[in-house]
């Protein structure tokens, strides 16, 4: 039976295309193991397009590809219209919405949208309007998918969204006041934010949706896969890149001096080395790079992170922030709060878990149970060097 770093080899090389794996070692387990990373990642329409006819993958797999690939075509369609009405309703209003990430890729870069599941439609808001357009799709017959844990003006002085609205045909519409999350938001780095940059070099696509220029897309895509999140949003990261950067050129130079100006060019290497590696399309140009190739033991390490366990990914990053900054890193998590680059500090609202004590108890007893296992504490070992290597 394959060990977890194996699977995790064979799932990015079958989402790669630079390399056919050998799947000839895999046992049943290990297929049944493959499979539901591919699904826990939303895998399985992209490997139905590409490996459909690929005898390697057994059939019973490749008819569960199949079927999800299906029904990722048919919630498109509907997220597609949701979409269209969203950004009609605000622009109605005077409004402007930019679709970040899978909003624009989905459509307008992959060769048919099923192949890119989304979780929701994330769209941009110029900072002025934000109150306004949210307040404009409750009114509309939008809910929001949870509670908020702060009054919307704090959340908006500390955060980059709010939970996800709930279109009335079930679709997840997240509304963005910044693009990425600010700094001083999370325990660790982010780049200084340039919303009211992206809206400066944006286009206008098919139907008049707005987009980020190339160069802020694939930007986007950098800091919230690996600044914000730390890799756990998965391999679709790859073919994102890929397929956007067959879209047209792009400024290269003008997107390197930006990365290096706003300190994530490390980030964005490490990520193209990653694409280059499992995909290599032909517009990724490396040579303007103002940073070095990633070693080859960060690059395996980045891998697998990106087919991390989701339900214990809390627990590894709690663990991860007291190996990386010790009690720096996890007072804001034990206490809950968030801080503005200005220093204003919030607590979030613990009511809704049955209270501080309440939450702080569940929450340490969960992250001492998911800390038992073996694979959680290499997960948090992992996150912590990769924290420190993207803080250098």
């Amino acid at each position: 039976m394959a060990d977890r770093p194996a699977l995790c080899r064979a799932v990015l090389a079958l989402t790669g295309t630079t390399s056919q794996p050998d799947l000839t070692a895999l046992d049943l387990t290990d297929w049944q193991a493959l499979g539901q990373l591919a699904s826990e990642h939303r895998l399985r329409p992209l490997l139905h397009a590409q490996h459909r006819g690929n005898p390697a993958v057994p059939q019973a797999i490749r008819d569960d590809w199949q079927a999800a690939h299906r029904a990722s075509a048919l919630l498109a369609m509907v997220q597609q219209v949701d979409l269209i009405e969203t950004t009609r309703l605000l622009a109605g209003a005077g409004i402007e919405a930019m679709a970040l990430k899978g909003g624009w890729l989905a459509w307008h870069a992959y060769p048919e949208a099923a192949q890119r599941p989304l979780r929701d439609i994330d769209l941009l808001l110029r900072e002025d309007r934000f109150a306004a357009g949210w307040d404009l799709l409750l009114n509309a017959g939008y809910r929001p998918a949870a509670e908020l844990d702060l009054p919307l003006d704090q959340l908006m002085a500390v955060d980059k969204s709010p939970p996800p609205l709930i279109t009335p045909r079930g679709t997840a519409i997240e509304l963005h006041l910044h693009a990425w999350f600010p700094e001083g938001r999370l325990e660790y780095h982010s780049p200084p934010c340039d919303d009211a940059g992206l809206f400066a070099r944006s286009q206008r696509g098919p139907g008049g949706l707005l987009y980020p220029s190339r160069e802020d897309m694939l930007a986007h895509l950098v800091i919230h896969a690996i600044y914000s999140h730390r890799l756990d949003c998965g391999p679709l990261l790859l073919p994102d890149i890929d397929f956007l950067l067959r879209q047209g050129p792009l400024d290269w130079q003008a997107f390197w001096h930006r990365a290096q100006a706003g300190g994530y060019a490390g980030g964005v290497r490490l990520v193209l080395d990653l694409v280059q590696h499992y995909r290599a399309p032909p517009g990724l140009d490396l040579t303007m790079a103002p940073v070095p190739a990633s070693p080859p033991e960060l690059l395996d390490m980045a891998g697998e992170l990106m087919l991390q366990d989701l339900t214990t990914r809390h627990s590894a990053g709690f663990a991860a922030s007291g190996l990386a900054r010790g009690i720096k890193g996890l007072w804001p998590r034990i206490m809950r709060r968030v801080q503005s680059a200005e220093g204003t500090v919030h607590h979030r609202d613990s009511a809704r878990d049955g209270g501080y004590l309440a939450w702080a108890g569940s929450r340490l007893a969960r992250t001492l149970g998911d800390l038992a296992d073996p694979k959680v504490r290499r997960q948090s070992r992992q996150l912590a060097l990769l924290s420190r290597w993207l803080d250098q």
